[in-house]
């Protein structure tokens, strides 16, 4: 069976905590992004626990109005999507590899939360899978991204779909940053490819690659794996929702 980059639960503390914080009453709390492309960046720990009642962004949801069947959030995260998807009557799995998102999650609500990775669900089958909030970026690399999309036709019923939203960061830095652009700019890396790390408070996680893939290499990947790939949306900095759908055996 195909072996995915399982992500480091370890990476990921800093995140846990503070949403655990926020889920307990510290609304104003904020974590620490670092990169190896931008200046640290303090973002407000509201933007991934997405309170009820607070807006989705348009792409998520463009991106749960096309789910069908079946569904499985990988990586739900503090488990907003999930709880929309229940309440439209889909059944939906929730998975997190941090077990203080898996604990607020059953806490606010979604009734099959589970902790780990694609590996808990091996024996499961499921219409759609979807990873939002950029999420399909815990692969690490392109070819991380081919091993994820080669594994999940084993868990994905016929006529199955991935959605998955990213971002063309060689059009935000051709916006924002051209001299950042040409400098980061090589043959033998896919600009896309990036460190991230997470700091709240006291806590510091490890640095941990992530992807940024434009839509026309995911098409190309997503095609070797036998998924066809419509772009359906498009948003700020680059940010675009796609659907992946299983092509017919030949």
């Amino acid at each position: 069976m195909t072996s995915v980059r399982t992500p480091d639960p370890v990476a990921w503390s800093p995140l846990g905590s503070a949403l655990l914080d926020f889920h307990h009453g510290e609304t104003s709390a904020e974590l620490t992004v670092t990169s190896d492309l931008w200046e640290d960046e303090a973002t407000p720990v509201s933007s991934f626990y997405r309170p009820a009642g607070h807006p989705l962004p348009d792409l998520h949801s463009r991106a749960l109005a096309l789910c069908r069947g079946r569904v499985l959030d990988l990586g739900a995260g503090a488990g907003r999507h999930a709880l929309e998807l229940q309440s439209a009557g889909h059944e939906v799995v929730a998975i997190d590899v941090l077990p203080e998102a898996v604990e607020i999650m059953r806490d606010r609500g979604v009734i099959d939360a589970r902790c780990g990775d694609i590996s808990a669900v091996e024996k499961d089958r499921f219409d759609t899978v979807i990873m939002l909030m950029h999420g399909i970026g815990v692969v690490g690399d392109i070819h991380g991204l081919g091993l994820l999309l080669e594994r999940l036709p084993t868990i994905l019923r016929p006529g199955g779909r991935l959605i998955c939203d990213s971002a063309d960061l060689a059009a935000v830095l051709e916006q924002e940053s051209p001299v950042l652009l040409d400098e980061l700019t090589a043959p033998d890396r896919y600009l896309g490819e990036v460190t991230f790390g997470l700091r709240y408070g006291d806590l510091t996680g490890p640095d941990y690659p992530w992807l940024f893939v434009d839509p026309d290499r995911l098409a190309i990947i997503a095609g070797a794996a036998g998924f066809g790939v419509e772009v359906v949306a498009r948003g700020d900095r680059g940010s675009f929702l796609a659907v992946l759908d299983r092509t017919p055996a030949g």
